[in-house]
């Protein structure tokens, strides 16, 4: 009789843990996911209240030339995760310069400058960036006023410098600096009609059409985007040799680095020089002089302090071609590696993930322009003090 009454209470009990068993299969993962997205979530709320960023384009413009520029007389504020707030000002003429656009003033020397992000000094206030750094140097050891305008705008092509040199001739400039970062390349390089006929316009920055992405895709693109993702990777990168392992894994836009150049970027470097050559023949003919400076990517700093270089990789490689075609045109060249190298974990002048220079690292390119300035190559300054001579800005 126990026997008989026990077996059915047996089989029971195990059926009841079967449809538990079931249900589980479709209860806990949903539960673990939601615990995800909870913890994701809270995690995003934090960071972003620790690391807040704010974008404005209240100050930018169409430019008839194509592309975009800022807007005279306007200020904006605005900050990125990894730095500090920033308020941009455009003069009269929407260049980020302390000074007015109109004529130059007695007695000064004047400076214009063309390039992209790293010649507008984004994410940098005013006082550190290396065009405001530099007057001061130059204003102490040439015991005159040094007027800069600057006409760089992030983003911006090569193409786009070359289409405002009239710009910048139209400021009666003493010389004219124009500063290239491996990014550039990837810009269009040539203007239209300038080497290749069939080179397309630069295109408008009206936002294109975007196609049409499912749910999944925009969850992606939120996880991508997240400031959670973004702390993750800045204490990740700030290993130097983890981030040249992740940097180097970027394929063609990494290429600058790799030695011997692919033929992509053989035909970047070919249609660079052809835009500088049409710069400098300009100026000259005008009588200004250029100087060229090439601002290393974070990659080629910390490869530069890397204990073991990958093989055919050159942290050099993209200064060199840069230098090469400087030399060609009759351009001065501000050599930056030198300085770099002499610095001990230079990759912390860069912002691990933006990539951008930090105020410490626009103090080694004031320094390293102002020893090119006076060095006798630029007659505007010939009759400057010695470099050494004169007192740094701390």
């Amino acid at each position: 009789m126990i026997e008989r009454l026990d077996r059915p209470t047996v089989e029971l009990s195990l059926s009841e843990t079967a449809r538990l068993s079931k249900r589980d299969l479709l209860l806990l993962p949903l539960l673990s996911l939601l615990t995800v997205f909870v913890l994701f979530g809270m995690s995003e709320a934090v960071t972003r209240l620790l690391w807040p960023t704010e974008y404005s384009h209240a100050c930018i413009v169409p430019d008839p030339l194509e592309g975009y520029r800022f807007k005279p007389n306007c200020s904006v504020r605005g900050k990125i995760a990894e730095g500090a707030w920033i308020t941009y000002h455009y003069n009269e003429c929407g260049y980020r310069s302390e000074g007015s656009c109109e004529a130059k003033p007695p007695g000064s020397i004047r400076i214009a400058i063309l390039g992209s992000s790293m010649s507008q000094a984004l994410h940098v206030s005013y006082d550190d960036a290396f065009f405001s750094r530099l007057a001061v140097s130059l204003g102490r050891s040439c015991a005159r006023r040094i007027d800069v305008q600057n006409l760089g705008v992030p983003g911006s092509s090569p193409a786009y410098a070359d289409r405002h040199v009239q710009e910048a001739l139209a400021l009666n400039p003493d010389v004219v600096l124009y500063l290239v970062v491996p990014y550039d390349l990837n810009q269009q390089l040539l203007p239209k009609g300038l080497g290749d006929p069939a080179a397309p316009a630069l295109v408008p920055s009206s936002a294109p059409m975007q196609p049409a992405v499912s749910t999944l895709n925009r969850l992606e693109h939120q996880i991508i985007q997240s400031r959670t993702l973004l702390v993750a990777q800045h204490f990740v990168f700030e290993n130097r040799e983890t981030y040249i392992r992740a940097y180097l894994m970027y394929g063609d836009k990494a290429d600058y680095l790799r030695q011997p150049f692919t033929p992509a970027w053989q035909r970047r470097f070919a249609d660079l020089d052809v835009t500088i050559g049409d710069i400098a023949d300009r100026l000259h003919h005008a009588g200004v002089p250029l100087v060229i400076l090439a601002v290393p990517s974070r990659a080629e700093a910390a490869l530069l302090g890397s204990s073991q270089l990958p093989a055919h990789v050159d942290p050099l490689a993209f200064g060199r071609a840069i230098q090469a075609i400087a030399s060609r045109h009759g351009a001065g060249y501000v050599d930056l590696m030198g300085p770099i190298s002499r610095i001990p974990n230079a990759e912390n002048l860069y912002y691990p993930v933006d990539g951008h220079v930090t105020p410490e690292g626009h103090k080694v390119i004031a320094q390293a322009l102002a020893q090119k300035l006076q060095d006798g190559s630029v007659p505007a300054f010939s009759h400057c003090a010695p470099p050494q001579s004169a007192e740094r800005r701390p």
